[in-house]
């Protein structure tokens, strides 16, 4: 399996901005995209599979937009495998949003949910519902909640 990236960068103004960077090959690759509210926040979602093979460029993904924005979401809830060993890339991701001081949620889904009951049982990752639940909840992003987001 190998995945494929594109080079990314934040658009100006209040754009909404798509970057796909692999395609799902008969369901064992992921496809990821980021989805860009006023330059600010970013949404990356991922649909497909994720395991120990393909974890590194969902966690490289995420991290590349970190210099670019003041909120991450992670949007997982479209994802139909999530590897127990994929636990290590969310850790990462929360470990270097504290580090840049970035607030950052996770929408986990089934296969991700299933994953945090094991490997973080006391709910200390930021997980919401929905991604309006997460834009809700990360500090200061309240003027990018009126703006649409496809959940």
């Amino acid at each position: 399996m190998t995945d494929t990236s594109l080079r990314t960068y934040a658009p100006p103004g209040d754009a909404i901005f798509s970057t796909p960077l692999s395609k799902p090959r008969n369901g064992q690759l992921a496809h990821w995209d980021a989805h860009w509210m006023k330059s600010s926040v970013v949404v990356v979602r991922a649909h497909g599979d994720i395991d120990c093979s393909n974890a590194h460029s969902l966690t490289e993904h995420s991290l590349a937009h970190l210099v670019r924005c003041r909120g991450l979401i992670l949007d997982l809830a479209r994802l139909e495998f999530f590897g127990a060993a994929c636990f290590s890339a969310l850790h990462r991701v929360s470990v270097n949003c504290a580090g840049a001081g970035i607030e950052w949620a996770l929408v986990p889904g089934a296969a991700v949910s299933r994953i945090l009951r094991i490997c973080d049982p006391d709910g200390l990752l930021p997980a919401a519902d929905t991604v309006s639940a997460a834009l809700g909840s990360l500090q200061g992003s309240t003027s990018d909640a009126d703006h649409d987001i496809s959940t």
